[in-house]
């Protein structure tokens, strides 16, 4: 197959696998978490920096923050979704990959996160400890009410959350960005400095659109004082739409997370470039890898392979 003809069956099926699936798009931005869930109106100036708030007195350990992000597309949960991403697995499959591959993960970032009562509970299986907040796309399966989008899920309990919401030129979808702060702890003490994640599903044709999604999301980054980490599947798929994120998440000071060539089993586009990274800013990164599912104990259960980080705190003293 030609790389043209690649090229135009991957959008055929993005177009196919939403266009086949019962879906709405909430007319109100929709951000919830394990405790709570609020709704605003999308054009309301005044609403757009709605934000869910809790009150936390637990932290991350600041000399080891380990995080894992994935587009973990739910694949196994819908036939559609099943077919083209070419994954060929069962829900007893997606379920034990999630749970293997985010074991002992202080962070882990979801992208094309499918919150039926399956998923809810493999989150919960995860540990009691942790809580998770999510930024949601639009709703599938009508009837069903099932919320998609991004999720973090972290072992403490998020400070804030808040989303950020965008269209793309083709899709009727649009792509979310979720915005949470936790309480960092250096020797058991907690620090003034929170630490801001940025979990991101990029706008997926229209290039233009995606360069205004990454340049408001910048735009609320800069605004934090403390570390930050930002990943995600920014869907570059071009040389020129990766030189882009790059040169727009730089002009705040975020660093690229790099990985080893033996240890990149990132996928990559038809045309040749990786969709998911890792920046980080004001921490020290310890390693970074990924894995490729192929070779994993439950076999492909996306069509992305999970990314892996592990960070400290400059000032930590280990």
């Amino acid at each position: 197959m030609s790389l043209h003809r690649s090229y135009s069956y991957g959008i055929f099926c993005s177009i196919f696998l939403l266009t086949s699936c019962s879906y709405y798009v909430p007319k109100r931005h929709m951000i919830e978490n394990s405790d709570n869930f609020v709704l605003y109106e999308e054009n309301n100036p005044d609403d757009q920096q709605k934000c869910l708030f809790n009150n936390s007195d637990t932290a991350l350990n600041g000399n080891s923050i380990k995080i894992v992000s994935w587009n973990n597309l739910a694949s196994c949960r819908q036939i559609i979704r099943n077919l083209t991403a070419l994954t060929h697995c069962n829900n007893t499959q997606a379920d034990q990959s999630f749970l293997e591959l985010t074991r002992d993960r202080d962070l882990i970032l979801i992208q094309e996160a499918y919150m039926d009562s399956d998923n809810l509970q493999t989150i919960k299986n995860i540990g009691e400890k942790y809580s998770w907040d999510m930024a949601v796309s639009y709703i599938a399966h009508e009837k069903s009410d099932i919320p998609t989008g991004v999720l973090t899920i972290a072992n403490v309990k998020s400070l804030s959350s808040c989303p950020q919401r965008n269209y793309d030129a083709i899709l009727k979808t649009p792509k979310v960005i979720l915005f949470t702060t936790y309480n960092l702890a250096d020797n058991d003490l907690i620090i003034d400095e929170k630490l801001l994640i940025v979990n991101v599903h990029g706008i997926l044709f229209s290039k233009k659109n995606l360069y205004k999604q990454l340049q408001l999301m910048v735009e609320k980054m800069s605004r934090h004082n403390g570390p930050i980490i930002l990943a995600g599947d920014f869907n570059t798929m071009t040389a020129k739409s990766s030189r882009k994120l790059k040169e727009i998440v730089s002009s705040i000071g975020m660093i690229e997370t790099k990985i080893a060539p033996d240890a990149d089993n990132r996928v990559k586009s038809l045309l040749g470039q990786q969709y998911d990274f890792i920046f980080y800013k004001k921490l020290k990164l310890v390693h970074s890898y990924s894995v490729n599912l192929k070779n994993s104990k439950m076999g492909k259960t996306s069509d992305h392979n999970p990314l892996f980080a592990e960070f400290k705190l400059l000032e930590a003293s280990n």
